[in-house]
């Protein structure tokens, strides 16, 4: 199993420097893989370590992740989208859709031994906490002790990685500045600095008013 290669070149990305920042600010994957026939997909929140493997945990009952033994998925990394209207152009568009999103090809690990699993639940507590929270995992609390034996970890190894990075790079520099300020206010959060870096990763062209509407 593998990534199927099509995507307009104007929004592929392989950096990595752009993808892994990405992926910090959006770490909840949607994994998707076989078993038996059948499509299995589970939403789980990963995080990378400094060797660009990632790491997260699952409830054991997950039927996903029930054989234990290596897998492979495809894993997507989605972040904010917005309809952007021919009024959000500053010339004459077609309305489009834009988006952020990191796709992955992926070997899974699973980890069933606690000592394992508990580090991964300190390190996860530890990264995504908010910076007016203190909660850490105390190994020690009854909760964390009786949760402890329904969790399993997860290792991933990735195998092909592209960013997705839709912001209109295919229309004129005005456009796609003005494109970004639709989109950045559609998401009632300030995102520039992000999505000004994500930008610079695809490859943009300067074209004329009538470029063909990309349905995606």
């Amino acid at each position: 199993m593998s990534q199927c290669p099509f995507h307009y070149t104007d929004y592929r990305c392989t950096d990595l420097g752009a993808i892994n920042r990405f992926i910090d600010a959006f770490p909840l994957a949607l994994i998707t893989s076989t078993a038996d026939g059948r499509f299995c997909s589970s939403h789980i929140p990963l995080l990378r370590n400094p060797d660009g493997s990632l790491f997260g945990h699952v409830d054991r009952r997950n039927p996903q992740f029930e054989a234990r033994t290596p897998l492979e998925a495809q894993l997507v990394f989605m972040g904010p989208s917005s309809y952007v209207p021919p009024e959000g152009y500053r010339h004459r568009q077609l309305p489009t859709w834009n988006y952020l999103a990191v796709h992955m090809h992926a070997r899974i690990q699973v980890l069933d031994q606690a000592p394992e699993t508990l580090a991964i639940l300190e390190r996860t507590a530890e990264r995504l906490a908010h910076h007016s929270s203190t909660y850490r995992v105390d190994p020690h609390d009854p909760r964390v002790v009786a949760n402890l034996p329904h969790i399993l970890g997860l290792a991933i190894e990735p195998l092909q990685v592209e960013g997705r990075f839709k912001l209109s790079q295919d229309k004129r520099e005005e456009d796609r500045d003005a494109a970004l300020d639709w989109f950045i206010e559609a998401q009632g959060r300030d995102l520039r600095g992000l999505l000004e870096h994500l930008k610079a990763f695809a490859n943009p062209t300067t074209r004329g008013d009538a470029h063909a509407h990309r349905p995606d």
